[in-house]
């Protein structure tokens, strides 16, 4: 039996319920199709919700009530299209699939104000100045859950806020974000560090503007699956009092939210680092929510808390029919749907809780055909990648 692979955003039917392989996501708050914009030559920058009042459309979306009970659904796994994977194989990426600048050597500025060669470079971590307690001990609190809708139906992935001037970026996979298909982002995005079993310790913070490389914006080439949206400063909900103390309930007798803010993401969940151009072979670590089933039907995650792989070596893969030529292997990983987007970090301090991202889950594997999943890939992190992370790492939101 050959090794399959597929794409692994969970979605929520109501709130949670089926795993999506192929997304036909809808558009956001604003309906915007991809466009250059002001960016630079191979990013393609789309809104998502940049206005107050676009944002006040999210925040109203993700209730307490809808976020509780998005956690209460079981995801199942819908019908799947399937990839042959080869992770032996060396693929090579053609000259129109590496933009110009990735074979670049000159010197580039980063949006931290570091200087460096594009030849490799990395961005170093920042951790935040206090962490509150939360359920996912000795994990890293950069990593959380995303949370958007697609269409008529909503789902949730897995990302980590990642350093930036602004402390406002957030890292995931290109499908957590974009529907390739119709050129639109998808409705409502939102991203909660450290989620666990329901809590949102850190705050929600709304997307603003999503950052992709362009080629996987125009043809969904999955050797540039990440994103990097920048979002604004986050909130929480709060249960409203009167002025003696008491609880306001509504008609129905429930207890009625305030929305508190919570600042920017960076100061209250520090920023994993950025490195590029590390090749193919490096021990990592993968860290994500998945909660899909496996191909043979059982369920070892239920993703209300946050998992992780580690591999002393991964390795380089080709899966055409994903157009992956240059494609990272981390095997004996057995993430389901749901850890899409999840961070894979390179010189990982398990004490400080941070190190450097160098990849996100992009597709999940059945290497050994028993029905089970035994491996996860992501795009190189390369040149390409780096542009992108540092265009969006130089914009302002609040």
């Amino acid at each position: 039996m050959p090794p399959r692979a597929k794409r692994i955003a969970l979605t929520l039917s109501g709130a949670l319920t089926a795993a999506c392989v192929i997304m036909s996501a809808g558009a956001g708050p604003v309906e915007a199709r991809a466009s250059h914009q002001t960016a630079p030559a191979g990013i393609t920058s789309v809104p998502l919700a940049q206005s107050e009042a676009d944002m006040q459309k999210v925040v109203d979306w993700w209730t307490p009530d809808r976020l509780k009970h998005a956690n209460g659904y079981a995801p199942r796994t819908a019908a799947t299209s399937t990839a042959t994977a080869s992770p032996q194989a060396t693929g090579t990426a053609s000259a129109s699939a590496t933009p110009a600048a990735s074979r670049s050597t000159g010197a580039l500025t980063s949006g931290t104000g570091t200087t460096t060669t594009s030849l490799e470079g990395s961005i170093p971590p920042k951790t935040a100045a206090k962490v509150s307690k939360s359920k996912n001990v000795n994990l890293p609190p950069t990593v959380g859950k995303v949370f958007f809708r697609n269409g008529d139906a909503e789902y949730w992935c897995s990302a980590s806020s990642v350093h930036s001037k602004y402390g406002n970026v957030v890292a995931t996979a290109g499908h957590c974000a974009y529907d390739v298909k119709n050129e639109k982002p998808v409705q409502y995005w939102v991203f909660i560090p450290s989620y666990a079993d329901g809590a949102t310790p850190y705050g929600i913070y709304v997307g603003h503007t999503l950052h992709l490389n362009e080629k996987y914006a125009a043809t969904g080439d999955y050797d540039y699956d990440y994103a990097f949206v920048t979002v604004h400063n986050g909130y929480r909900w709060d249960v409203d009092k009167d002025a003696k103390g008491q609880v306001k309930k509504d008609a129905k007798g429930q207890p009625v939210y305030k929305t508190v803010d919570t600042g920017r993401l960076e100061n209250r969940v520090g920023g994993q680092g950025f490195a590029w151009n590390r090749g193919f072979t490096v021990a990592a670590y993968a860290f994500g929510y998945p909660a899909g089933q496996q191909p043979d039907g059982t369920r070892p995650y239920t993703g209300r808390t946050m998992e992780s792989c580690a591999t002393k070596a991964t390795s380089k893969l080709a899966a055409p029919k994903w157009e992956l030529d240059q494609g990272v292997l981390f095997k004996g990983c057995a993430f389901t749907a749901g850890a899409s987007g999840g961070p894979w970090l390179i010189k990982y301090d398990n004490t400080r809780r941070i190190g450097y991202l160098n990849g996100v889950t992009s597709l999940t594997y059945t290497l050994a055909g028993d029905g089970r999943n035994d491996a996860i890939s992501s795009p190189l992190f390369n040149t390409a990648t780096y542009l992108v992370y540092s265009y969006a790492a130089r914009q302002k939101t609040d």
